[in-house]
C-alpha cells in the first residue's frame, strides 16, 4: 500500500514538473532576448544579427537586442554566452572560429564547445576567393600556381591568423603542394586596403567583405572555394573544378545558445530564426551581400561542425599553429 501510494506520489509529481516546464516553453518569450555578436559593430555578423533582430522580435512579441562582444578571437563572446542563464534569453551568432576551431588553436582551451554551446540553427553560407588587384598580370588560378612554384609569388594576405579563411587558404596550399608566407591583418578592411593599394599581391578574402571593391571593378577573384559556384558571381569557377578535387572551403553564420536551454525553448528559436531568413526581403538582403541563405535543424548543424573540426584540427595540427 506504501509503495502504490509512493509511485502515485512520484506520477504525480513527474506530471506537475512536466506541465510547469510546458507552460514555461509556452511563455517564452517574456522578456527581451539578447545576441551576442564575437565581432565589432559595422561587420558582417554584426549586420546579419540586426538585419535579423527585427522580424525575430516581431515574430516572438519582445525586442531582441544586439550586443558586440569583440576580442580574443572570438572567446569573450564564447564565454559571455557560456556564463548566461540557459533559458533562451541569450543566443549568440557564431562562425566555425568559435565551436569547431578554437579548441585546437589554443594549447589550453578556454572552453569546450561541445559541453557548453548548444546549436540553433545555421543562418547563412560565406563564400571565400582568391583575389588580386584588377590591374594584376594574373588572371586566372593556372597563372597564381605558376607564379607560387616560380616563387615570383610567396606570400598572401588574410583577415586573421588561425580563423577559416586563413585555414581555407592552407588546406589549397598543401593540396596543391604549394609554400607561401601568409601575412595577418586585424580584419578584411585593412588587407583590401593594402590589396588594392599594392602592399599585398594575392589575398584570400571572403567574398562579402571584397564585394563592393569587386561590384566597382578593384578587385578580381580568381577562384572560388565554396562547393559549387557562388550566384553572385556566376562567372568565376570554383576551386574543385579547375583540377583540386574535392577543395571545398568555406564559413557560415549559427545561431547557438548556451548547453542546458531546454530543448522546447531551442526549438521555438530554431523556427524563428528559420522563418525569419525565409521571408522574402530578409532573404533579398542576405543574398545581396553575397551570403547564402542557409537554415537548419540544431542537429543538422552539430553536424557540419563536427565536419569542420575534422579539416580544421588536421590543417591546424600541420601548420603547428596556436593562438597562445
Amino acid at each position: 500500500m506504501r509503495a502504490h501510494r509512493w509511485i502515485q506520489a512520484v506520477t504525480l509529481f513527474a506530471a506537475a514538473a512536466l506541465a510547469a516546464f510546458t507552460a514555461a516553453a509556452d511563455s517564452f518569450p517574456s522578456k527581451p532576448i539578447r545576441i551576442l555578436v564575437a565581432y565589432a559593430a559595422g561587420g558582417a555578423t554584426d549586420s546579419l544579427a540586426r538585419h535579423l533582430s527585427v522580424p525575430a522580435g516581431e515574430m516572438l512579441g519582445q525586442s531582441v537586442v544586439v550586443d558586440n562582444k569583440p576580442g580574443g578571437a572570438t572567446v569573450i563572446a564564447a564565454q559571455a554566452l557560456i556564463q548566461s542563464a540557459p533559458d533562451g534569453y541569450t543566443m549568440a551568432f557564431f562562425d566555425p572560429s568559435t565551436v569547431a576551431m578554437n579548441q585546437y588553436l589554443f594549447k589550453k582551451p578556454p572552453y569546450d564547445p561541445a559541453k557548453a554551446i548548444a546549436p540553433v540553427t545555421m543562418l547563412t553560407k560565406i563564400p571565400f576567393g582568391i583575389m588580386v588587384r584588377t590591374d594584376h598580370p594574373v588572371k586566372s588560378l593556372g597563372e597564381f600556381v605558376a607564379q607560387v612554384k616560380a616563387k615570383t609569388a610567396v606570400t598572401y594576405g588574410h583577415s586573421g591568423a588561425g580563423n577559416p579563411v586563413h585555414l581555407a587558404m592552407e588546406r589549397f596550399l598543401a593540396q596543391a603542394g604549394l609554400q607561401m608566407t601568409h601575412v595577418p591583418y586585424r580584419g578584411g578592411a585593412p588587407a583590401l586596403a593594402d590589396l588594392i593599394g599594392g602592399q599585398v599581391g594575392y589575398l584570400m578574402m571572403d567574398i562579402p567583405s571584397a564585394m563592393p571593391f569587386i561590384k566597382d571593378g578593384k578587385v578580381r577573384v580568381l577562384a572560388v572555394t565554396s562547393a559549387k559556384r557562388t550566384d553572385m558571381l556566376p562567372d568565376v569557377p570554383t576551386i574543385a573544378e579547375l583540377g583540386y578535387a574535392g577543395y571545398e572551403a568555406s564559413s557560415w553564420f549559427g545561431a547557438f545558445v548556451p548547453a542546458g536551454t531546454p530543448p522546447d525553448v531551442i526549438a521555438k528559436l530554431n523556427k524563428t530564426l528559420r522563418d525569419a531568413v525565409a521571408k522574402p526581403d530578409v532573404t533579398a538582403w542576405i543574398k545581396g551581400r553575397t551570403l547564402e541563405p542557409a537554415t537548419s535543424t540544431p542537429g543538422e548543424l552539430a553536424a557540419v561542425i563536427k565536419s569542420d573540426e575534422v579539416k580544421y584540427a588536421q590543417i591546424i595540427k600541420q601548420l603547428n599553429f596556436s593562438l597562445d
